[in-house]
């Protein structure tokens, strides 16, 4: 039995290039679509803190005539599948930052 050459390579794992897994300064940016969604959001949460427009077809619509952004209506349900998670995270995040500052005592 040779053991510095294996015959069977089956119960060893092999490595793995972990720059594959982490982002690097010369990625490709974000798809148009999602900058869009991220751009949207910040617009349907922009009316104050008690306020928020939905992130539905109706608005998007409105908000990309109102910001002059050109979306092909293939593009639509991408981004607002996009913008619907961006909004609830945004809405989540906000939620919780009343919980997190401390009370004062009147």
């Amino acid at each position: 039995m040779d053991l510095t050459c294996p015959q069977s390579y089956r119960h060893y794992s092999f490595m793995r290039e972990l720059s594959q897994d982490t982002p690097t300064l010369f990625d490709a940016p974000p798809p148009p679509t999602i900058s869009h969604a991220k751009d949207f959001v910040r617009w349907c949460c922009s009316f104050g803190p008690d306020f928020r427009n939905s992130p539905d077809v109706a608005n998007l619509r409105y908000w990309a005539r109102k910001n002059k952004v050109k979306i092909i209506e293939s593009d639509e349900v991408e981004i607002l599948e996009a913008a619907r998670v961006a909004f609830l995270k945004r809405i989540e995040q906000s939620m919780r930052k009343p919980e997190q500052s401390p009370s004062i005592a009147s």
